[in-house]
Formats: C-alpha cells, structure tokens, sequence
C-alpha cells in the first residue's frame, strides 16, 4: 500500500493534472500517469489512473454535455469496444509496445507541422471508428491516450467547446473499457479505495474549476496552447525514448 504522505502528493497531482485537460483537452493525464509510476508500479499505476481519469473526464463532458459532437462519439465507441477486447487478450501474452511511443511522437509531430498539400488526422463520421479502434487498444498498455487524440481535433470545424467536450465523452467511454478490462484480468481497486478517493475527488474539484476556465481563453491561446503541448509532449516521448534505448 502506498504510503500517506505519497497519497497525499497524488491527490494534489490529480488536482493540478485535471485543470490542465479541463482547459486545453490533453497532457493533464499523461503528467499524472509519469508522476503515479514514481510511487507505483505499472501493474498498479494504470488501473488506477483509468479509474480517476474516467472521473476526471466525465465530469467535464458532463460540463459541456451539450457541446458534444455526438455523431463522431458514438462510433468512437464502437472501435474502442473492439480495441479494447483486443487489448485485454493480448496483454495475457505480455506483448512489448516500449518501441510505440515513438510511432505516437511521430504522429504528433506531423499533425501539428505537416505542410498544407499533404493529408491531416481530421477524421470525421466512419474515422472516428478507427481512432477508437486504435485509442481502445493502446490504452490498455500505455495508460494515457489523451496525446493521441487530440492529433484527430487539430481542426478549424469544431469550437474549442466542441473539442473538450467531445474529446472527453470520448476519454470517458475508453477509461471506463479499461476500467473492465483490468477488472478481468484480476486487479482489484478496493484496497487503493482510499487513496483511490481522494485523487477521484480532486480531479471532480479541479475539472470543475478547469472548466469555468474555458470561456474565459480565447480560441487563439486555446489553440495555440493545444498545438504547443503536443509538441512539447512529443519532443519529450522521444526524448525517453532515446535514454533509454541508446544509453
């Protein structure tokens, strides 16, 4: 069990983490997830974070319920439902993804610099099945796929609205997949309940904030901040990635 003083600098994290994806749309999970494996082991860590991220991301599609693009999120669903299933069994094999997150970097990197005359990551109605497909399957291994994600809403046909509430309907459904999946394969949430309580509390409280934020930012900050975190989060991917697989 971890240790109080450990939980405690969590619960804060989750807070902080959440006001972060309240108000851009991404990265808030993946800073939670980097600091939770300095206490935690991976086996712990994910399931974990799919249970609090699930909280933190309902509570803002909740918030902006009625921004939700409801027609791209639907089928979504669908492909994570498949994505997710997929996953689970596979995870059964011990199946190495450590090279992936050089293939996220490099999708990242292209959404936000490609040049015009090449094709973008804008999918709308039957892309969406794909992206859930995808976001399904890879969540189970690597925990936060906010990143990858939010490659699909570097677009000029949705408000910043539309783009948080739509983005974390989608989240939502694929922490909730994963929630059951590690369920299946045996982990048990009750003995973290309490720490497990108190991150799930300050994420409602900070998305909450986070939220009333929104109006408040101009789609010129909204955006340039949104493109500006997946390339910071993407040079820091391979970054990792470099340390330690050439050192």
């Amino acid at each position: 069990m971890i240790e109080v003083s450990n939980a405690i600098y969590l619960i804060i994290a989750a807070f902080g983490t959440s006001i972060i994806s309240a108000t851009v749309g991404m990265a808030g999970g993946t800073v939670l997830l980097s600091i939770m494996l300095l206490f935690l082991s991976p086996q712990i860590a994910l399931p974990i974070h799919a249970a609090n991220q699930f909280m933190s991301n309902f509570r803002r599609c909740w918030l902006l319920r009625e921004s939700i693009h409801f027609s791209f999120f639907y089928r979504f669903c669908f492909g994570a439902i498949v994505g997710n299933i997929a996953s689970t069994w596979l995870l059964k094999a011990a199946l190495d993804l450590k090279h992936g997150t050089i293939f996220i970097a490099v999708i990242i990197l292209y959404s936000v610099f490609k040049p015009k005359k090449l094709p973008s990551f804008t999918p709308h109605k039957v892309g969406f099945l794909f992206v859930g497909l995808f976001i399904g399957f890879a969540g189970m291994f690597i925990g936060a796929t906010g990143l990858i994600l939010g490659t699909c809403f570097i677009r000029d046909d949705m408000s910043k609205e539309q783009i948080l509430g739509t983005q974390g309907a989608m989240q939502t459904f694929n922490h909730f997949s994963k929630i059951l999946g590690f369920l299946w394969l045996g982990f048990e949430f009750l003995p973290w309940l309490i720490p497990l309580s108190g991150m799930m509390l300050a994420s409602f409280l900070g998305t909450t904030y986070g939220v009333s934020l929104i109006k408040k930012i101009p789609n010129t900050v909204f955006t340039f901040c949104f493109r500006g975190i997946l390339v910071l989060s993407a040079v820091s991917i391979i970054y990792t990635w470099i340390k330690d697989n050439l050192y």
